[in-house]
């Protein structure tokens, strides 16, 4: 019931909203990183003869709002391939509508992205990551020999050793945080956000030590390249996305930066070797 009563014309009206649940589910029990994973709330009335609620569902993670989305037939979805590595415990709430009551969704443990801290022992020599696939290099690791990325896969390295070059070419995303490359890192055609370290302290990435060349060009996705200490040129040309970041980075040699769109937001990036571009 709907506090209050209202007087008019010799009659007493008494207004009520139905009590409403919702649920909030995932398309898929492991979602990988960099893949696209659809979520779903469906929201219905106590009163299995009220009539379907309407109006819209915001979902979140966490306390970070991702979308408001209009249900239709009492359910609402939305796809992202954006959540980075870790847990993630999506919430949905109902705003109600003037005949239904608001309600929410209790945070789940779903979807829950490619955790890097379960994924196996990396083996010996190179490693591929195949298209479709999501491949990871957990704290403590150390790989020995070259990383590739093919296209269509995904990549995420936090606190590893990679003892050769690391090249992406169409990867879905790529996430390195707190790692040292200990030769160049090539990143083409990324249809994904490229995460190289970051700028945004509750991103939880930190930069890395990469000897040798930095380059990222042709991505889609957006590009954060914060905080790294690179022995070799660095390049970022030819990107979009909403993330256009290229800040605190320490580059023993050039720094290069064209034909990113929108302009890259930059500053604090330190050189031993002439910056040009947007990047000066």
């Amino acid at each position: 019931m709907l506090q209050g009563v209202n007087h008019g014309g010799g009659r007493a009206v008494v207004s009520y909203r139905y009590d409403t649940a919702t649920a909030v589910s995932a398309d898929t029990a492991t979602p990988l990183f960099g893949h696209p994973v659809t979520v779903t709330a469906s929201v219905a009335a106590a009163d299995p003869e009220a009539p379907t609620p309407t109006g819209t569902v915001t979902f979140s993670d966490g306390t970070a709002p991702l979308a408001t989305v209009p249900l239709t037939d009492g359910r609402a979805s939305f796809t992202t391939a954006a959540f980075q590595p870790g847990s993630h415990p999506v919430t949905a709430t109902y705003g109600g509508d003037p005949g239904h009551a608001p309600s929410s969704a209790p945070a789940a443990d779903a979807p829950a992205v490619f955790r890097t801290a379960g994924a196996p022992a990396p083996p010996p020599g190179p490693l591929p990551v195949a298209s479709g696939h999501a491949g990871a290099l957990a704290a403590g690791a150390t790989q020995d020999g070259p990383v590739t990325v093919r296209p269509g896969g995904a990549l995420a390295v936090s606190g590893a050793e990679i003892h050769g070059k690391l090249s992406a070419d169409g990867a879905l995303a790529l996430t390195i945080c707190r790692s040292t490359p200990a030769g160049a890192v090539t990143v083409h055609g990324s249809s994904g956000l490229v995460r190289i370290g970051s700028a945004v302290e509750a991103n939880g990435c930190a930069g890395n030590e990469i000897h040798g060349r930095l380059t990222v060009d042709a991505g889609t996705g957006g590009v954060d390249v914060a905080g790294n200490t690179v022995t070799g040129p660095v390049e970022i040309t030819g990107n979009s996305g909403a993330v256009a970041v290229v800040d605190a980075n320490t580059v023993t040699g050039p720094l290069r930066c064209e034909g990113n769109t929108p302009d890259l937001r930059q500053a604090d990036n330190t050189t031993t070797g002439p910056r040009t571009g947007q990047c000066r």
